[in-house]
Parts: structure tokens; sequence; C-alpha cells
């Protein structure tokens, strides 16, 4: 990726690339990784970026050629950049896709970071988040008070993306959910429960602990409404008779 430094703003709770390092993070973290390399991969253009767990390298598939991942701590080993997600260091449609892992589930303001993100997306390009399922299991455990997502998270909710994609002009055109097993603290534990995945994802699919979501930003253009063609009055058309000529004198004396 190209090494660039641009700016610093907090907003990302920190606690998230920790989380993913062990345990049901790293079931997260695997799931996550295989659907973006299989997504990002088909989606071209010049300029892709990617905010926040930069833990996964949503990237790494892509074929456009200049990628940046960013993320809000100038500590971060893996970020191109430094920048707050919810005011990004690029002008106005100047990005061909833009990564979310989890990001609007971290960040203290997710609507202003899918207003910024809408904003810098080229007409036709793509959007790719995926984040927690609040109708989950994993959902159902965090509103419950358990400690077991990462500290600082607030989920955002699917229903509620999908309201506030529609809203920015951003069409979906893939959907997918993962992550069916139940909390638990351990990898091995959550592999245990790998036969709950292929269940789930055949009768339960909405119920996933994450989902994964491509957009697209579509630009409605306007189009201005035909004048109505006026047209003269014909007595035909209002079945009145038609109109017959009356001969002149000089023609009547010629027959007579």
């Amino acid at each position: 990726m190209n090494q660039q430094i641009i700016g610093l703003a907090p907003g990302l709770a920190p606690s998230l690339d920790p989380w993913l390092q062990k345990g049901s993070g790293e079931y997260a973290r695997n799931w996550l990784q295989i659907e973006f390399d299989r997504e990002v991969q088909d989606i071209f253009g010049y300029h892709a970026l990617q905010l926040g767990a930069t833990s996964i390298n949503t990237l790494s598939t892509s074929r456009i050629a200049h990628r940046w991942c960013a993320a809000d701590s100038d500590n971060d080993p893996h970020a191109s950049l430094y920048a707050n997600a919810s005011a990004l260091p690029f002008f106005e449609s100047t990005l061909d896709l833009v990564t979310l892992p989890f990001t609007l589930d971290m960040h203290s303001d997710p609507d202003a970071v899918l207003d910024e993100v809408a904003r810098v997306v080229v007409p036709e390009g793509r959007v790719v988040i995926a984040g927690f399922n609040g109708a989950s299991l994993w959902g159902l455990s965090h509103k419950l008070g358990s400690s077991f997502l990462p500290e600082g998270v607030h989920i955002f909710g699917y229903h509620s993306l999908r309201s506030a994609l529609n809203e920015l002009g951003l069409v979906i055109e893939t959907v997918r959910f993962g992550g069916y097993v139940p909390p638990v603290k351990t990898l091995e534990a959550a592999q245990n429960y790998a036969w709950l995945d292929k269940i789930g994802s055949k009768w339960w699919t909405s119920l996933g602990s994450m989902y994964f979501i491509v957009a697209k930003k579509r630009v409605m253009g306007v189009r201005p409404h035909r004048r109505a063609e006026l047209k003269l009055f014909s007595r035909a058309r209002f079945g009145l008779p038609l109109h017959q000529p009356s001969l002149n004198k000089t023609d009547q004396s010629i027959d007579g």
C-alpha cells in the first residue's frame, strides 16, 4: 500500500483490533477476510480506501492500483494514513471503492461516516460494509449487557443501514450474513459449533451475527418533462360534421 500520512482525528473505539486477534474475534475476522477477498477482486477503478479494522486487509485481492488503509491512531503499524472516518481528506467523487469493516459499529458518529463515504465515492463506485447484526445471538447477548463484543461497540444495525443507504443513493447489490455460532470465548469453541453455520446459512439466513453488504453509488439524472404537443381544433376529433364548401354563383351559372 502507498505510505502517506494525512491528518489525525479521533472517532473509532480502539478495542476492535485486539478483539479480532483471539477467540470469537478471530472467527469473525476469518469469515470477513473470505468475504472481502471474494468481493473486491472484481471491483475496478483507480483509488480504494479501507476505513478502520486495520488487522483485516480488506483490499488484499483488489486490483485497484492505489490503495490506502486509514486509521485514527498514529501508532497503528498497518495504517497508510491517519484520518477521522467522518472527515476524510479526499475531494468529492474521488474514490472508486471504500470498505468499512465494523467501522459503523465502532465509530462515535456512524451517520456522519456514511455521509462522508457517500461524498467521496465516485458515481457507480462501490461501498463494502461489514458489521454486527443486532438480530442475532451476538447482538442479543450485547443488548443483555454481555462484554462479549469489543468494548465501545454500538451496533448500528442492519435495518438502520439499509434505510441510510437508500437515503444516500447507495443501492444495495449484495447482502450476506455469517456467524451463526453462539457467543463463546475461544476460537476452538467457535469451531465446535461450525455445523451451525451450514444450517443457519440455509434456514435462518438473516440471523447471522455479522452482515456483509455491497452497495453501488447511483446518481439519478434529471429528465425534463416534455411539453404536451399543441393540437389545433379538429372537427373530426370531436365528432362534428365536416364543413362542405359551397359553390359560388359563377360555378352555378356554368352548371346551369
